[in-house]
């Protein structure tokens, strides 16, 4: 694929994944938008780039992963061993899946992806443990 086709990709897959994070709740704060939005200030940058995606998306990976290791231990919390063993098989084959998927989206679409992909994976994964939570 040559550049400019990548290039219009990632925008496209970021202008559409962009529109699902503005479609939260006012209430849940979306942690990619404002480390963007810090670190473009801080930096004095003009607009985004790779490296401010790769940070940001790296810095709200590592919070999301932090709420996964939480949500989990409230579900084996509840005592259902059953339930929570079920629970840690589909999370192990969702991260193989994350894995694969988002080097596959690095691959095709642009690096940016490779940061970009997981975080949004593991966002969408911190919901749904939510909602067996509660």
């Amino acid at each position: 694929m040559n550049k400019n086709l990548k290039t219009y990709a990632f925008i496209l897959s970021s202008l559409l994944m962009s529109q699902n994070l503005w479609a939260q709740t006012e209430t849940e704060p979306d942690l990619y938008s404002q480390c963007l939005d810090e670190t473009i200030q801080e930096q004095h940058l003009p607009s985004i780039n790779n490296a401010v995606v790769d940070v940001c998306s790296e810095h709200a990976r590592r919070i999301y992963e932090k709420q996964i290791v939480q949500l989990l231990d409230q579900i084996k919390k509840t005592g259902n061993s059953e339930r929570y063993s079920n629970i840690m098989k589909s999370q192990k084959l969702w991260k193989q899946y994350v894995d694969q998927e988002c080097q596959n989206a690095g691959d095709y679409i642009g690096s940016p992806m490779y940061g970009f992909c997981p975080m949004s994976e593991y966002q969408n994964r911190v919901k749904q443990l939510g909602e067996y939570v509660n």
